[in-house]
């Protein structure tokens, strides 16, 4: 048996119209696309702002608009790249006017400017705003303190044998007026230091004003200084003596010699004598309340290689006579 085949005619031809068709279509679309680029139009495209030509001794205080729309006109060749990504336009500040409070710029004033900085074939229809208000102040510097934030936890029997260090400790800040005025000082992020027993020395950053105040430091980071040293007692017994007393009045005090308990550095200890001390009596003590039955020791001076103090007795008994 054979078995014959035969392939139709017609299904060939159609799937060939089927394809011409479609190039023609194509064909037909990519002129008209080309067509209608070459048109001059007009359309709109974004444009991030940068802002030049600021008065002298002026400062930007803050920041103004960062993006304006703004209609071209051009080929749609020339339109297409605007519409693809945003450029960039610069506006003059130089003739800035003077408003209340705040000075302003009118956009389409500088449509001459804009045009200078596209191409040749854009051409500035118009600034889709009306104002851009600018806010410009002076620029301003002053030093303010550092105002440290620590935490310390000392190992048994160790403490500071002198006050803690910062260096520097203040910091020139510069920038806007209206910003510089409002910082009254700078601080960190709180350092904590647990077990301490050996010296401090660290280096810690400083808490930086927010970005957009466009505040410049003369230092971001301080150091941190300070001695430790293991603490000891020690005591000595102190003559005291009797100061704003008037003549012809003799005072007896009870009694007339005054421990004196205090703790110093272990590398300091055989630096403090007697002479470290000066305790005294007052006598207007007495004359501000003539019933007054104890006075209360004064220590006049001591070392300052000293952390702490007490006397002992903190009152005693005294007898006047006239």
């Amino acid at each position: 048996m054979k078995l014959v085949v035969k392939t139709s005619g017609i299904s060939i031809t159609n799937k060939r119209k089927v394809k011409v068709f479609l190039f023609i279509l194509l064909l037909t679309s990519i002129i008209w696309v080309l067509i209608e680029l070459s048109k001059i139009t007009n359309s709109t495209a974004v444009f991030a702002v940068e802002y030049k030509n600021i008065p002298t001794g002026m400062l930007l205080q803050n920041s103004p608009t960062s993006e304006v729309n703004i209609v071209l006109k051009a080929p749609g060749f020339s339109l297409l790249k605007y519409k693809l990504k945003k450029n960039r336009v610069t506006f003059n500040l130089s003739n800035v006017v003077k408003g209340n409070p705040n000075y302003f710029l009118v956009p389409n004033q500088q449509k001459a400017y804009l045009n200078s900085q596209l191409s040749g074939e854009t051409e500035v229809v118009s600034v889709l705003k009306d104002t851009i208000f600018i806010e410009l102040g002076k620029n301003k510097s002053k030093k303010v303190p550092v105002n440290l934030l620590l935490e310390i936890k000392f190992k048994l029997g160790y403490n500071l044998t002198e006050p803690l260090k910062i260096i520097p400790d203040s910091v020139t800040i510069t920038g806007p007026e209206k910003y510089v005025d409002s910082i009254k000082e700078l601080s960190n992020t709180l350092l904590q230091l647990s077990d301490v027993h050996k010296n401090i020395n660290r280096e810690i950053d400083l808490k930086l004003p927010p970005k957009n105040t466009n505040i410049i430091l003369s230092t971001t980071k301080v150091i941190v200084k300070a001695n430790v040293d293991k603490f000891t007692e020690g005591s000595f017994n102190i003559p005291v003596t009797i100061i704003n007393k008037p003549e012809g009045v003799k005072m007896n005090t009870f009694p007339n010699i005054i421990e004196v308990i205090y703790q110093a550095g272990l590398s300091n200890f055989n630096k403090i004598t007697k002479n470290s001390f000066v305790v005294v009596y007052d006598y207007k003590q007495y004359e501000n309340d003539t019933l007054l039955q104890y006075l209360t020791p004064i220590i006049k001076q001591k070392s300052d290689l000293i952390s702490s103090i007490k006397i002992n007795p903190s009152q005693i008994e005294f007898l006047i006579q006239k």
